[in-house]
Parts: structure tokens; sequence; C-alpha cells
């Protein structure tokens, strides 16, 4: 099969002008000048047969049809930079690109890498976060992505890890201080909220047959790990998913409030690409990270 190919030198500079947004910034790292830059980016339009950025005052903005364009050249180029270290360095140790949100990595998959890194020892986790509104072309520096809803990307595959509910916890001085009997009484307090779940204490007071206002008590906080760190230190009471409260609870910085009702939560997904040269350590990587979930869900009541 004869593949029609772009001009590899002139999907270098695009890739590099796109990820800095900058076309001097990428003639900076490439070592090469701007207008050699202005004239590669020219040379791949014109094989294209349209533009791939709008020009502005302090730099470049991809315009939306190059946005995916982008994510797979760009995933493209790390697939060969990575045969090619593997190929010239063959006993040189492996590393896995792992992306997740910054709750994941902080409350649930740092406190666990230990024991992959034991199985695994000549293998390098390389883990980096990202917010949910910029997972969209997370995928095309990673490996492997990790995340609380299914994640579908055509030639990936997406395996679910972990079941998962939501459970309300406060800190141990907060309920001896306060009177909490019953899910009613949660109102008077202040109940902390995560931007990216807005809806998770109404659902639960509905689960539990409680009508609540339309206004809830309460600060919202960009991250859920924000929250489970303000209802550590008194501030009020979180509902977070047991997997974010396994570490804290064991450790009697969080006490659950009830034991019904649980909330279901949407569970945790892995996404891995299917033909990657680390495709079968990304498949070992999320196995790994199966049976951690299985365990976790088997050992609480």
């Amino acid at each position: 099969m004869v593949r029609r190919l772009p001009p590899l030198k002139a999907l270098r500079v695009f890739e590099a002008a796109a990820r800095h947004a900058n076309f001097t910034a990428a003639a900076e790292e490439l070592s090469i000048t701007h207008s050699a830059i202005s004239q590669q980016i020219r040379l791949l339009e014109d094989y294209i047969g349209q533009p791939l950025f709008t020009r502005e005052a302090r730099g470049v903005t991809l315009m939306p049809h190059a946005r995916d364009y982008f994510t797979e050249v760009q995933a493209s180029l790390d697939r060969i930079a990575s045969a090619t270290t593997s190929l010239k360095s063959p006993n040189q140790r492996r590393c896995l690109r792992v992306c997740t949100t910054p709750s994941l990595a902080m409350k649930w998959l740092i406190p666990r890498l230990a024991g992959f890194q034991t199985q695994v020892p000549d293998v390098d986790v390389q883990l980096s976060t990202v917010s949910r509104q910029f997972f969209e072309h997370a995928e095309a520096g990673s490996d492997v992505l990790i995340r609380r809803m299914p994640l579908q990307r055509p030639d990936y595959s997406c395996v679910r890890c972990l079941d998962d509910y939501l459970v309300p916890v406060a800190s141990p001085r907060f309920i001896e201080r306060h009177r909490i009997y019953a899910v009613a009484d949660c109102l008077a307090h202040p109940l902390l909220q995560a931007a990216s779940g807005m809806d998770n204490w109404p659902r639960w007071f509905e689960l539990a047959g409680v009508q609540v206002p339309s206004q809830l008590p309460g600060p919202v906080f960009d991250h859920q790990f924000l929250c489970l760190q303000a209802a550590m230190n008194d501030l009020g009471l979180a509902l977070a998913p047991w997997c974010l409260l396994e570490e804290d609870i064991r450790a009697d910085r969080l006490r659950p409030l009830f034991a019904r009702p649980r909330l279901p939560g949407p569970g945790i997904y892995a996404l891995y690409r299917n033909e990657s040269p680390v495709s079968g350590l990304a498949r070992q990587f999320i196995d790994w990270l199966g049976r951690q979930g299985h365990a976790a869900t088997g050992t609480e009541t």
C-alpha cells in the first residue's frame, strides 16, 4: 500500500506551532527561524488545501477543523519517537504516560502506584493531570487516560476498572461537635460541593426521600480533593466517591455519616490506544487498576 503523506518536516513544525500557539516559540524549540516556520505551515496548508491557523497579535490559534488533525499528528509523532527510542535502546527503562484528573491522581492512583512499580520495576509511570473540561484532547500525549466516566475514541479501547458510589463524610471533630442523626439534619450544615458534581447532593437527598431547597448551603470548589480537604478541616460535609475516601477514612481523617443511602457513581474507566508501541504495557497497567478496584469494593461493606 502506497501511503500519501504530507511533508514530514511540515508536520513536525505544525505540531510545535499548534502546541505552543505561537510561531516564535516553535521556532525556538526547533532551532529554526520564524520565517522557516511560516514557510512550512504554508507548505502544509497548500498540501491540505485549507488554512490551519488564524493569525492573531500575540500568537496563532488552531482553526476548529484543524484541532482533531493536530491531536492525531501529535499522537503519531509521539509513537514514532517512542518506537525509535525502543529500537535504539532495547534495554532502556520503559515509560508509561498516564493522565487523569487531579482528584483521582491524588486520592486514588498515587496511593496505589508503588504496588504497580513493585510488580513491574523496569517501568517508569509518568503521571500527569488535566481538568475534566480539557480531556477531549488529552490522549495525544498519554498512553492511558483514566476518568470517572466512559471515554470513547476511534482506535481506542475503554475498560471499566471500578464500580463506585458516593457517600457523605465529615471530620471526626465536626461529627462530635454537631448533631447529625438523620439525613435531613445535613441541611443545617455547609454542604461542600465540587463544580463538576453540582447535582450530587440533590440526587443523594432525593435517594433518601428528603426534599431540598433550590439553593443548598455551602461553598463550591474547583476540584473534589479541595472539598475533601475542606471537610477534613471542619468546614462542612462532603459527598464524595468511595474510591477517593478510602485513605482518609482508614486514617480517620474523615468518617462516613450514614451507611445508606449510597449514591451510585459512574465508575472509573481507562482508555488506551489499541495499536501503539506500549499498548501491551498499557493493558497490563489497566488490568492492575482493575484488580485494585475489585479489592477496594470487596473490602468495604
